[in-house]
């Protein structure tokens, strides 16, 4: 069995880096001595040279290469280790990756950033935006808190209301559908032209809102491409009402009321349950009401 140390490994990287004992001891604040043993148990207990010592300077054996490549992972992984470990003492995250979908209206989240980000300077946020993939993306650990709508997984996740978005169906009030006598402005007749739908970040054959199975389909990827597509008048579909009121008012898109195809989606903000939370996370956390 191998009793391997952290410290074997460091002093070996050091030699590997520096060329020589007396370097690597310097760099690492230690005994020459003390690294030359660490490097030679470390050779006695892995059963082969870890470096040839046949001439002046010291060089990296083939078999040394090769254990130094797997050690490379370690030490990162131990450094990562300690990073984590010095968070549990301070509680506060060095960084902290949040998913948002796409329908939220983003600007009820910047003053709750902008305050993190003052009091926390040092703790980096990464901010993604997603379509019909937040929850996915929270099980997946591929970031710390999520805000998205419908959730399905309750059990393993903690979440709270934070308010609702009104989805509009709307139409560019230049389109061809809208020059159509008035009797014949049916549903039937709309789904002859695109439906402008978003896939989800994450691929879900299953996990579809608002998407009419008899319409034709132009799939994009985010919102705003949506409303562009929609404003164009290639298409139609439904549209967060924060980000349309304006161009309804003005008249540029026509709100399909009689159709009575909008609805109301509730939006959490939602965690692991188990997940450790930061004092970063835990103030974006607790500026949200439950509603």
């Amino acid at each position: 069995m191998y009793w391997i140390t952290i410290d074997q490994i460091e002093c070996f990287q050091a030699v590997s880096e520096t060329g020589s004992f007396q370097k690597a001891s310097l760099k690492l604040n230690k005994a020459k001595s003390a690294v030359m043993y660490s490097v030679k148990n470390l050779e006695e207990q892995l059963g082969f040279p870890l470096l040839d010592r046949s001439s002046y300077r010291s060089k990296v054996t083939p078999q040394g290469e090769a254990f130094l490549y797997r050690s490379h992972k370690v030490l990162k992984n131990m450094s990562e280790l300690h990073d984590y470990c010095k968070l549990i003492a301070s509680e506060v995250e060095m960084n902290l990756s949040m998913s948002v979908s796409g329908i939220f209206d983003i600007k009820l989240l910047y003053p709750v950033i902008k305050n993190a980000m003052n009091k926390f300077p040092s703790t980096e946020i990464l901010l993604e935006k997603e379509i019909l993939s937040g929850e996915k993306m929270l099980q997946r650990e591929l970031v710390d808190i999520a805000i998205f709508e419908n959730v399905h997984n309750k059990r393993e996740l903690e979440y709270k209301s934070i308010g609702k978005v009104e989805l509009v169906l709307v139409i560019s009030s230049d389109h061809s559908f809208l020059e159509l006598p008035s009797k014949k402005q049916t549903k039937e007749e709309l789904y002859k032209y695109p439906q402008i739908v978003q896939r989800s970040t994450i691929q879900d054959k299953d996990h579809k809102i608002g998407v009419h199975s008899k319409s034709l389909k132009w799939k994009v990827t985010d919102t705003p491409s949506k409303k562009d597509i929609i404003m164009n008048g290639l298409g139609w579909g439904r549209l967060p009402l924060h980000i349309v009121k304006d161009e309804i008012r003005k008249g540029t898109l026509t709100h399909l009321k009689k159709f009575k195809d909008d609805d109301e989606v509730e939006m959490y903000i939602c965690k692991r349950k188990n997940a450790f939370m930061g004092q970063v996370s835990q103030m974006i956390w607790d500026s949200f009401e439950s509603q």
